[in-house]
């Protein structure tokens, strides 16, 4: 395992870690990188454009002109895309231009840009980011300490708002949670900046080579999203049973491990359905209702019971 120093808001080697090779010492893959930037701009166009066609334009009906004896050409229609005030041909309207991309080729590309800032010197371990209050000149500052005054990228394992207000104005810097950083980001910057914090937790979920504790970065409140409030779940609750809509991308392992974090009980089985949206109508207007994952948790008998609206 390569070794990386840990510094101080000063710029002073602390200590040093190790790095787990399976997120940070990989051979980075460009074609994964570039196709999940190229998902990600997609997925931020509005895809608002618009423009009127030759039939939806004001005009047309008689002929403009006779067909002979003006000198010009011959023409059938005001509406036509060579006239002015006609329409545009191929005219763009509004689509949507999200797709999806599959979840091994995203951790792949976030795993290769991790490695890649590792291999060129780019990243940078922070013991910890504490400010009394907002200061733009302290974090000016700090990051000249750090030698990280170009183009850089903050995560944070917990949002600081004394953090995020003094790089606010600083171009070129921008702060994320793990929870929204993405490859995008970590690309478009020349430094990457991690908290020790959170690097610990990523190294304590790589265990798993294979999942290369890229989805061990989240919260229990990331996995958990509500819980779901019925009266057929509220009768599911007198034998320890529980429903919650969790993140789609979530699993049985973390749904428990999310569910002891919060509530500090004893989970002994977990069901995951998949519930499909629903048509529904809003006046003169027909839509659907978003899919989610929904986990049916039960509890072990000497478990104690999950108070639903105390914690969540």
């Amino acid at each position: 395992m390569a070794k990386l120093n840990v510094v101080d808001v000063e710029g002073k080697v602390v200590r040093d870690i190790e790095l787990t090779d399976s997120i940070f010492g990989i051979e980075p893959n460009e074609f994964a990188v570039q196709a999940v930037v190229k998902n990600y701009l997609a997925n931020q166009r509005q895809g608002t454009q618009s423009a009127k066609t030759r039939a939806e334009v004001r005009g047309g009906g008689r002929k403009p002109f006779r067909q002979k004896g003006t000198g010009r050409h011959r023409q059938g229609s005001s509406t036509d895309p060579s006239q002015i005030g006609g329409g545009i041909v191929f005219a763009p309207k509004p689509r949507d231009y999200r797709y999806s991309l599959n979840k091994k080729l995203k951790r792949l590309a976030l795993k290769s840009a991790l490695s890649a800032k590792v291999a060129d010197n780019e990243l940078i371990v922070v013991d910890e980011f504490k400010f009394t209050e907002p200061k733009t000149k302290e974090m000016v500052k700090v990051l000249a300490n750090i030698k990280a005054d170009k183009k850089a990228l903050i995560v944070m394992d917990e949002k600081d708002e004394n953090v995020v207000r003094s790089a606010h104005n600083i171009p070129g810097v921008r702060t994320a949670l793990v929870s929204t950083m993405n490859v995008y980001e970590i690309v478009n910057h020349y430094t990457l900046v991690l908290t020790e914090a959170l690097y610990s937790r990523a190294h304590r979920g790589s265990s798993q080579e294979d999942r290369g504790g890229i989805r061990i970065m989240k919260t229990g409140y990331d996995v958990i999203i509500s819980p779901i409030i019925t009266e057929n779940t509220m009768d599911m609750a007198a034998d320890k049973k529980y429903a919650f809509k969790v993140a789609k991308d979530s699993n049985k392992t973390e749904i428990r491990k999310a569910l002891e974090e919060i509530f500090g009980v004893d989970v002994a089985k977990v069901n995951i359905v998949n519930v499909s949206g629903k048509k529904k109508r809003l006046g003169r207007t027909f839509g659907t209702t978003s899919s989610y994952k929904k986990a049916v948790v039960t509890l072990t008998p000497d478990s104690k019971e999950i108070e639903l609206f105390q914690d969540m």
